[in-house]
């Protein structure tokens, strides 16, 4: 049986990475009950990916059924990095309530998950360090009443918000007092209008269009990095890092030693970060992994050039870093096709990558698995190319913090 494990951010009230929550599928995901989909989260972490990669040092919540709590599996792991996520199918006895009591006083934090107020749930509620309340289970103003009921026995608990999916719930969730946000609001834009571009934003439409040409300029490239100076400054950093090991003054030179499609990324990668706005950095981390995933799926989506895929999976979060409809950001880029089809419409093989993707990130298995089949791919090479996306989006992001990109 393979396992994957995969994570969701969830997000403080300024859009700051607050922790992820370990989640689990198997490909015979009906095979598993609760104990053993906790187990391969826990082991496939520890064995293969490390806590640190997949929670960048941020606590992991992970789910625990009550027969686990009570077999001691928390022992195993750090207080400080594990948070003890209760499931809401849990039956509340005695046995139970001294464990987490015990777990309690060795630092673990106690989640409860899908919470739905039950009088039988109030020993629980007394014990609970967060509370999460399910978006899509829950409606209006029964998320307030659960909140204001569980004050009334816990008035330290702090509440999450879980399946948030647009920007108007996560206001909504911020002014009724929720502390914290799971969902995947950040990947779309807060409003679909007529935006000004920035002159930042401008180079940057100049520079892609250039570069997706099927004869790109060099003389042109040029001209476009040379009129903003950060953009020179960017590229002689890069092409003179220790990865590159050379020892470059002219702009030209820099175009011509990494090429059309490493300046594609770079670009890509420059214009994202570099935007002044208040995109969460998660926004950008979640652009840098679906790239290199995407690009380390190549051979199986029917596009070998892989370059073109970390291309589309940067570019399929754009309209939520600019706050504008994806066609009139891409009618200003010069891309093929197949790659606008696929960002619009999520139409052919390129769309079915985007698809395939977005339902990997949710760990919606029984869509995955849709694409799995239809395109062959291998199960377990799913898991080793997830688990190296991780690691060079890390080694991407960490690369642009200390000024390297």
């Amino acid at each position: 049986m393979i396992a994957l494990v995969a994570r969701q951010p969830i997000l403080d009230k300024n859009l700051n990475i607050f922790s992820y929550e370990l989640l689990f599928r198997g490909k015979d995901s009906e095979s598993f009950n609760g104990e053993q989909a906790t187990a391969q989260v826990i082991m496939n972490t520890l064995e293969s990916i490390g806590f640190t990669n997949l929670t960048e040092g941020q606590p992991a919540f992970i789910n625990f059924t009550a027969e686990l709590l009570k077999q001691g599996i928390p022992d195993l792991l750090a207080p400080e990095m594990v948070y003890i996520e209760v499931l809401e199918t849990v039956t509340v006895d005695q046995k139970l309530l001294s464990g987490l009591e015990t777990y309690k006083e060795m630092g673990f934090k106690i989640v409860l998950d899908d919470f739905v107020f039950s009088e039988d749930l109030i020993p629980l509620i007394k014990l609970a360090d967060y509370i999460k309340i399910d978006f899509i289970i829950t409606k209006g103003a029964e998320r307030k009443k659960i909140i204001t009921i569980c004050n009334q026995y816990n008035s330290d608990i702090q509440y999450i918000a879980e399946k948030v999916e647009t920007y108007d719930e996560f206001f909504a969730a911020k002014d009724m007092g929720f502390d914290y946000f799971q969902g995947f609001f950040f990947t779309k834009p807060k409003i679909i209008k007529a935006k000004k571009i920035n002159s930042y934003s401008f180079t940057f439409f100049k520079m892609m269009k250039e570069l997706n040409k099927d004869d790109p300029k060099i003389k042109k490239i040029e001209e476009i990095i040379k009129s903003d100076l950060s953009m020179s400054y960017s590229l002689l950093r890069i092409i003179n890092s220790a990865h590159y090991g050379y020892d470059v003054k002219s702009i030209r030179q820099a175009i011509v030693l990494l090429g059309v499609d490493r300046l594609r990324k770079w670009s890509l990668l420059y214009f994202l970060k570099g935007l002044d706005n208040e995109k969460p950095d998660i926004l950008f981390k979640t652009a840098i992994l679906r790239a290199n995933f995407a690009e380390s799926l190549a051979g199986y989506f029917g596009d070998n050039r892989g370059e073109n895929l970390f291309v589309l999976g940067l570019l399929s979060v754009i309209d939520a870093y600019l706050d504008r409809k994806l066609e009139n950001i891409l009618a200003e880029i010069s891309l093929s096709n197949n790659l606008k089809e696929a960002l619009i419409k999520r139409e052919g093989q390129l769309g079915d990558l985007l698809l395939f993707i977005e339902a990997f990130e949710k760990l919606n298995l029984k869509e995955a698995e849709n694409y799995i089949e239809k395109y062959s791919i291998n199960y377990g090479m799913v898991f080793d190319n997830y688990s190296t996306a991780l690691e060079k989006t890390k080694d991407i992001v960490e690369a642009f913090e200390n000024n390297k990109l």
